[in-house]
């Protein structure tokens, strides 16, 4: 048994966050905690409860909000009753906040907010902030949801993870070495991976055999790969989570063979963090709405339960920049089941993938990004793939094969996509390697439309 963890969790912790830093994350952990043992109905009442006091925020500080309520005939915040009333209020885009940052800034947040960005979809960085006391409870919601899993605050975890671009100082380095060794974990740059230095990561782990491990799906998938191809030993972890990007059922299946363990999936982004996440009976992803408002959304904005939709945020405590009813680009589809495990949050079903993710046929149709991956896995030929839609009516398709790819295989390709498309005219590419994207991910469906289009 392992003695860091329980001394970090109890006692190195609370003093460096409540008496050095001056922050009350212990205190947020306990109380997200003790919600766990609410009711379902209890929850709802105490995130309407927060969210109202939120757009109470919003009608006094925030000039986007006074100015657009107000032209749907809003004379206060108390005209919005109830959930149904708050699914009236228009949803955010990217574009619009884009459009009216200024706008979006609380006057009364604003100067000391945290300044953040993400790449997105298209490598556009989108902008935003957030107030701190928003971003401690992020931590504290974040530790939460690892906790159930097994790799919470102290546990020995390694991170297959981003890392800092370029050349950082000696002096940040050092300071990065120092904070992960506090924290009990150590980062392997997902950056850095090739396919030349594949079994530099495997020794990594072996030498650190770490309890539990995080990492962004597609590394940890090409990962995976060499192991079972080299036959490679390497340290099981109690668990694994996932996050960063959807993670698919015959990904699982890889990771779980060559590690020997269990695979669990987590759901965030950079605008929220933490979002939701499974537990161990991995029958969906528990939705942290003690938190924040997640919405399922269709084309109409009407909520939708059990089928795929847009989906659209509110972080209950960004009081900085609030985004109410911001839609990030992902796609899902939320349960209307309740786990069995006894967490009282409420579920997504799954993770569907990004909104550009889906394919368009000059005829209207829509092509689940997720048809590709359950087609290409039925090609041993394939070692990855990767197709973009730069025109209405064609799909270039980018293949990474090895010696059991054959011409037919190709014939079986277009058939079986003509089956969606008819209309769509293939052009495949065979390439030596696909280059992930800027934030260290590997996009398997991209597509490149114009809104509208």
């Amino acid at each position: 048994m392992e003695i860091y963890p329980r001394l970090f969790r109890e006692f190195i912790f609370p003093f460096y966050e409540s008496t050095l830093r001056k922050r009350n994350t212990p205190q947020l952990i306990s109380e997200y905690q003790f919600n766990l043992q609410l009711s379902s109905e209890q929850l709802d009442s105490l995130q309407w409860q927060r969210l109202s006091q939120l757009l109470q925020h919003c009608w006094e500080t925030v000039p986007y909000y006074q100015q657009t309520w107000k032209t749907m005939g809003i004379e206060s915040p108390q005209d919005i009753k109830n959930m149904s009333d708050f699914q009236l209020l228009p949803v955010l885009t990217k574009d619009i906040v884009h459009d009216n940052y200024q706008q979006l800034l609380s006057t009364r947040f604003g100067p000391g907010n945290i300044k953040k960005s993400t790449g997105g979809s298209t490598g556009q960085p989108f902008r935003f902030e957030y107030n701190p006391e928003s971003d401690i409870r992020r931590q504290a919601v974040m530790w939460r949801g690892y906790g159930w899993l097994g790799a919470g605050i102290g546990v020995k975890t390694l991170y297959l993870w981003g890392a800092d671009l370029g050349s950082p100082s000696w002096k940040k380095q050092l300071k990065d070495k120092l904070y992960n060794r506090y924290y009990n974990r150590k980062i392997l740059s997902s950056f850095s991976m090739n396919q030349h230095n594949l079994s530099e990561y495997v020794d990594a782990i072996n030498n650190y055999r770490p309890t539990a491990m995080v990492s962004y799906v597609a590394p940890l998938v090409e990962l995976s790969r060499h192991i079972i191809k080299t036959n490679s030993r390497v340290f099981s972890p109690r668990r694994i989570l996932t996050g960063a990007e959807p993670l698919l059922d015959f990904q699982r299946e890889l990771i779980e063979s060559a590690f020997k363990t269990k695979v669990y999936n987590t759901y965030g982004c950079r605008e929220v963090m933490l979002m939701a996440a499974e537990c161990q009976q991995q029958s969906g992803l528990h939705i942290n709405n003690d938190h924040l408002v997640l919405e399922i959304l269709d084309s109409e904005y009407q909520a939708q339960i059990d089928s795929v939709g847009d989906v659209t945020l509110t972080d209950l405590f960004n009081y900085g920049m609030p985004l109410i009813r911001y839609q990030n680009g992902d796609r899902a589809i939320a349960s209307s089941s309740a786990c069995c495990c006894g967490n009282p949050l409420p579920m997504l079903k799954s993770i569907e993938g990004r909104k550009l993710d889906i394919v368009k046929t000059p005829s209207g149709a829509l092509l689940p990004g997720e048809l590709f991956p359950h087609m290409f896995k039925e090609f041993i030929g394939i070692d990855r793939f990767q197709v973009r839609q730069r025109k209405l009516d064609q799909l270039e398709i980018a293949i990474v094969r090895n010696q059991q790819f054959s011409e037919q295989d190709e014939h079986l390709i277009a058939a079986e996509i003509a089956k969606y498309g008819p209309d769509l005219e293939l052009a495949f590419d065979y390439v030596d390697s696909i280059a992930l994207s800027p934030s260290g991910k590997h996009r398997v469906t991209i597509c490149e439309l114009p809104d509208g289009k």
